[in-house]
């Protein structure tokens, strides 16, 4: 009897066993398909151990991953999504959205040149800041060196070609949630000779301003400015007004101008504009499973915004943008940098589910 109550209870144990196993696998299938959230104690999701983290480099930050889906974003997983922060250089998306529509319009060509001027010299970084005036380079090159070299000289020679009120409105073309907060558009020449030089007084004026009177404040006292790419940075030694002289947009609007450009980068004769999306890779060295992946950053004292386009090797199309606010200290790039390594790996999977929801 001994015997068999302890066979029958093993027995038993077994089954009972399997059935908590079926059981456990059933839950995790209808949480999965559900997008329950995980319980207390679990393992937190690659998403949710990259929001902590990355909540944690700057008081203001905002996070977007999402797909392409035409020229629309479908957003995989966002934290403060369409916050608007300041953006620092990657504003110049915007710059090449406007040439694109131009050429697309037939009002400029890829080929086109024009003169450098010395009065559009601008700081670094890119090396059109030393090219001697009255240099000749086609709309492309600039157009090159502002994504894949974040050329200040470049950029705002392609903005006076292109013209400042029409890349102010590339904002609101290109699906942008705020267009005032880009008005009047500053050149980069103009936000160097602000912050190197003006006085707290000057800026707080320049805050409280109307567009028309900011626009007069930079004819006035700003443009006349020459500024010179080897003679330092005069008194601009931290985070300096970054709340009002500076590019703003969130992560959802930058998601909004990407996809745009990369569905018109299949248009004919804008082949050019995903070339030069994708032209620096800012160390996604897998070109296995990421043929095409760029890069387009902003980097200030207090500002760090960076934002990618990949395109898959079966050719889905994600984008991620992360960005950093800190009124009152440097954001550690390189640290926020490679705290996104594990998302690159991860979305290079067959399936992002696995990232996390």
């Amino acid at each position: 009897m001994r015997r068999n109550i302890s066979v029958e209870t093993r027995s038993k144990g077994r089954v009972t066993h399997r059935a908590w196993i079926w059981c456990v696998i059933a839950s995790m299938v209808v949480s999965f398909w559900l997008g329950s959230t995980p319980q207390a104690g679990a393992a937190p999701t690659l998403f949710a151990s990259l929001d902590q983290t990355l909540s944690s480099m700057a008081p203001e930050s905002n996070f977007l991953v999402a797909e392409f889906k035409g020229n629309t974003c479908d957003a995989i997983h966002g934290r403060h999504a369409d916050k608007e922060l300041a953006i620092a250089s990657t504003f110049k998306l915007y710059v090449l959205g406007e040439l694109t529509r131009q050429i697309q319009l037939g009002t400029a060509s890829w080929n086109e040149q024009i003169p450098l001027r010395a009065d559009m010299r601008s700081m670094p970084s890119g090396d059109y800041a030393f090219v001697p005036a009255g240099t000749r380079v086609s709309l492309k090159d600039l157009a090159q060196a502002t994504i894949w070299n974040s050329d200040n000289t470049a950029t705002d020679h392609l903005i006076q070609r292109l013209g400042r009120d029409n890349v102010q409105r590339a904002f609101a073309r290109y699906g942008h949630g705020n267009n005032t907060l880009n008005a009047p558009l500053l050149l980069t020449h103009e936000m160097f000779a602000i912050k190197m030089g003006q006085s707290a007084s000057w800026m707080a004026l320049y805050e409280a301003s109307t567009e028309n009177e900011r626009l007069a404040m930079l004819q006035r006292d700003i443009d006349p400015i020459a500024v010179d790419p080897t003679g330092g940075w005069g008194q601009w030694d931290g985070p300096t007004a970054i709340d009002s002289i500076e590019w703003f947009a969130s992560a959802s609007d930058l998601c909004r101008a990407m996809a745009s450009l990369w569905t018109m980068g299949a248009q004919p004769g804008l082949a050019p504009v995903r070339d030069i999306l994708s032209g620096n890779r800012f160390g996604i060295t897998d070109t296995t499973t990421w043929p095409r992946a760029g890069y387009k950053g902003g980097l200030e004292s207090g500002v760090v915004n960076m934002t990618f386009v990949l395109e898959r090797d079966d050719g889905r199309v994600f984008f991620v943008s992360a960005g950093y606010n800190d009124p009152s200290a440097s954001v550690d790039t390189a640290t926020a940098r490679s705290y996104l390594d594990p998302l690159f790996r991860c979305l290079g999977s067959a399936e992002t589910g696995a990232c996390g929801s």
